[in-house]
């Protein structure tokens, strides 16, 4: 009797303990899975917020890019704003151009001569070399390498030599047309709120406009 009821207490401790185990093993299962679920919320509310970041980011990169350029159109567009169908050239574009980028523009030079040139304020000289183009229609002359003055020849329209007509040069030129002469006498008007170019002389030939001196940048005056 006392062995049967031995066996029956080893046989209950036993189950006591298989369930005890498992009882463990679920919770530990239980408290595993809900560590998942957490670092999956986790990873996934992070990978929502750097979306989002990087959506904005691109949004605003886009926004700053359209605002410049809106900005340099404006700024170009106020800058040329002067211009009309009717221009032969643009002078302020030649500016600091070379002897290459002037060939692209008007051809070969008919013919070309070599000078020395000053720099204003001082007794320097140095190499420069003036360009022909178009039957002697542009003259341009190169101080070390860079366009630095040009002589337009109006050949190609007889314009009068008043201020109700002789703008009309100007306009041919790219120049602006709504700007007061600093400088006037019979033969010559000079024009020095340009804004793109430093000066520009026009002079006559009789009662019409002959040709237009323009100095494209206050380096070579």
């Amino acid at each position: 009797m006392k062995k049967l009821t031995t066996l029956f207490l080893i046989i209950g401790l036993l189950f006591v303990t298989a369930c005890s185990k498992d009882t463990k093993q679920n919770e530990q299962e239980t408290s595993e899975t809900k560590a998942d679920k957490h670092d999956s919320t986790n990873s996934s509310t992070s990978d929502s917020e750097k979306e989002d970041s990087e959506a904005t980011e691109t949004t605003t990169t886009e926004e700053e890019n359209s605002t410049a350029e809106g900005e340099a159109e404006n700024n170009e567009s106020g800058q040329k704003d002067y211009l009309t169908s009717e221009h032969q050239f643009v002078a302020s574009e030649l500016t600091n151009s070379s002897e290459k980028q002037i060939s692209e523009r008007w051809g070969k030079p008919n013919r070309s001569e070599k000078i020395k040139f000053r720099y204003s304020g001082t007794t320097e000289f140095v190499p420069a070399v003036v360009n022909y183009y178009q039957n002697d229609k542009y003259e341009v002359t190169f101080v070390e390498g860079k366009a630095a003055r040009l002589v337009y020849s109006v050949i190609d329209e007889e314009i009068m030599f008043n201020e109700e007509e002789m703008t009309r040069a100007l306009e041919l030129a790219g120049l602006p047309v709504d700007v007061e002469e600093t400088t006037d006498t019979d033969t010559a008007f000079v024009y020095n709120d340009l804004g793109d170019v430093y000066e520009v002389t026009m002079f006559s030939k009789g009662e019409f406009v002959d040709y237009l001196y323009i100095i494209l940048d206050e380096a070579y005056k």
